[in-house]
């Protein structure tokens, strides 16, 4: 299945993933927590993270505690932030060729949880 994507001048063309590349990309983004500038960014937030992905039907928890990311495959019992998407849109934010901004405008991406909360993890989506 593909999908096309169009930006103003760019259009770009974006498959649908499979759960391993979605859990690699995962792993990769919790990554950066590692780096000195994100460590002080996530000083102190502790927080559970549900991303579900429809096209998949896949739960991922992400659990960021004292500076350390983990991820899994399901569901946490309560998450404090819910980001539902599928994997294409993730992907494309994650390699930089898809707003982030723009998928929540469109619909692309729901979140649920606190502004400030969703904005922190953000940062670690940038490419």
């Amino acid at each position: 299945m593909e999908r096309v994507e169009a930006g103003s001048h760019l259009k770009c063309v974006i498959s649908m993933a499979n759960k391993e590349e979605v859990l690699e990309a995962m792993r990769k983004m919790v990554s950066r927590i590692e780096e000195p500038k994100m460590q002080k960014q996530f000083e102190g937030f502790n927080k559970t993270l549900l991303m579900s992905y429809r096209d998949l039907g896949l739960d991922v928890t992400i659990v960021i505690q004292n500076g350390e990311a983990t991820v899994s495959e399901g569901t946490p019992a309560n998450p404090d932030l819910t980001v539902t998407t599928d994997s294409a849109t993730i992907l494309g934010i994650l390699n930089g060729s898809v707003s982030a901004t723009r998928a929540g405008i469109s619909g692309k991406i729901k979140t649920k949880g606190a502004m400030k909360d969703l904005l922190k993890l953000q940062h670690l989506m940038k490419a």
